[in-house]
């Protein structure tokens, strides 16, 4: 079997690297028992949240100074699960660099900022009014410093998108695809045509048009 995890010489020592390993560890025994129901998975991300957090802002597990991301997307760890399979990922943002915004299916996931600053706006998916759109209500913009960060479930939080705010801003994603056993075809990301958007039912919300799949 290959080694699960990569580019861990992007990370700036041994402890470092204990420290990922632990993360591993940790989001494994989630998808090991995923809970059931939206609130008890959201306690549950936000317990990793809170011991990933604390590795960053103790200063354990961080980037080399000098580390070079390879590229848009860097993977640390990828491997099966008994069900799905569980990835950790760096994703490298500019100051003024957004992710586009985008939905998820059969997916959890956390995003913890290691350095620099973001900007995460987030929206909770209510339904498909249609085949090609969503509806979603916003939650609102969050400022996240090193040590904090988000979570999606197959509901709340569900879409959301990124923005730099800081040069040398890095982003550590953790997702768990396929945990949920959604029967829905397409699994995964989901680009929102965000231009096209219009006023949903209520104040708050939106009608937004899905438009590719990744």
């Amino acid at each position: 079997m290959s080694d699960p995890f990569r580019n861990t010489d992007l990370l700036a020592d041994a402890d470092a690297r204990q420290a990922l390993g632990r993360l591993v560890e940790t989001c494994r025994r989630f998808a090991d028992a995923v809970p059931e129901g939206e609130p008890a998975q959201a306690a549950a991300l936000e317990h990793i949240l809170e011991i990933a957090g604390t590795e960053v802002r103790g200063g354990t597990l961080r980037l080399a100074p000098a580390a070079a991301l390879p590229g848009p997307v860097v993977r640390l760890y990828k491997a099966p699960l008994a069900r799905g399979r569980l990835k950790l990922q760096l994703f490298p943002l500019a100051r003024g660099e957004a992710h586009p915004p985008h939905a998820h299916h059969d997916l959890l996931s956390c995003q913890l900022v290691l350095s620099g600053a973001a900007r995460m706006y987030e929206y909770s998916l209510l339904g498909r009014p249609d085949p090609a759109s969503v509806e979603v209500r916003e939650e609102g913009a969050r400022t996240l410093a090193p040590g904090d960060g988000v979570f999606t479930l197959a509901r709340r939080n569900n879409i959301h998108w990124q923005e730099g705010l800081a040069d040398g801003t890095v982003l550590l994603n953790v997702n768990w695809q396929g945990c949920l056993g959604q029967a829905e075809a397409a699994p995964g990301r989901r680009y929102l045509d965000w231009e096209n958007r219009r006023p949903g039912p209520a104040e708050g919300r939106l009608i937004v048009p899905e438009r590719t799949v990744a």
